[in-house]
């Protein structure tokens, strides 16, 4: 297993300006961290090829890349505009030297029926599917911690991923499930055989007028750094030492603390439990 970093993670500090994409990747670098997660939008004006270069100069490989349409909808031609981004998404992914993209495919409409949605998303990632497998790119989803998710347990996720075809994958993220209330051990072994990428972040638990989001049970979270909220680190990477996990653990955080310091912070904790 190695270890990485999602350049999410430290999006506040690049959207204001206080560092450059550059200087987070050293970030990175610095903390130990072998590959970056780049996101789609968090890019400002460099082309593809630039991004590539900034990571290699860094010393790092893009372990994944991150972007998505709204696949939910009921509509094909909606659906289908959709489709269409996430080819060329699918194309950037390959320039970018990497081998998989995570697909952010939005949430349930109100009054949308869940599974239905699921459905939806299935159908559109199915017709991509082809395209991705001829690029040599891994298309996977993630359980997605926002309360219109159309899937956030691993039945829900599972479910997804047998209607689209066997060749979509999953990004554990281990911090999303509790949004949808389940263990994220049990969650990891329910779809260990999928997956192909992992994220790392932390939630605490906190009281009703500080959550920022909120479990399907009612329980209110913020975001925190890995090793500093609810979740059971050293089980959660136990594990996936012993399903003999061998890709990027990607360090991820969304708390409101400074995120170059958490970053830092966080990717040293992982580093440690994983022996590094």
């Amino acid at each position: 297993m190695k270890l990485g970093c999602m350049l999410y993670s430290m999006g506040r500090s690049i959207g204001s300006g206080a560092i450059t994409i550059p200087e987070g990747l050293r970030v990175i670098r610095e903390s130990g961290g072998l590959g970056v997660d780049l996101m789609e939008g968090l890019s400002g004006s460099h082309s593809v090829p630039e991004l590539r270069a900034m990571v290699e100069d860094a010393g790092l490989v893009v372990s994944s890349h991150i972007g998505g349409r709204n696949l939910t909808q009921d509509d094909p031609a909606a659906r289908r505009e959709g489709t269409d981004a996430i080819r060329q998404l699918i194309d950037d992914t390959r320039e970018l030297g990497s081998g998989v993209l995570l697909v952010t495919t939005g949430g349930c409409a109100e009054g949308q029926d869940k599974a239905e949605a699921r459905r939806n998303v299935a159908q559109a990632l199915a017709e991509v599917l082809p395209h991705a497998c001829q690029a040599g790119v891994i298309l996977t989803i993630e359980d997605f911690g926002s309360p219109v998710a159309p899937y956030q347990t691993s039945d829900e996720v599972m479910e997804t991923c047998e209607l689209a075809g066997p060749e979509l994958m999953v990004t554990y993220d281990s911090g999303n499930m509790i949004m949808g209330d389940e263990d994220p051990v049990a969650f990891l072994r329910a779809v260990a055989p999928r997956v192909r990428h992992a994220h790392a972040k932390d939630w605490a638990l906190v009281p009703d007028d500080q959550a920022r989001l909120r479990s399907r049970a009612g329980k209110g979270y913020i975001g925190a750094t890995t090793g500093e909220g609810a979740l059971d680190y050293p089980a959660i990477i136990a594990e996936l030492q012993a399903m003999d996990y061998d890709g990027f653990l990607a360090f991820e955080y969304e708390g409101p603390d400074d995120p170059v310091e958490e970053t830092r912070k966080g990717m040293g904790y992982l580093r440690g439990l994983m022996g590094g």
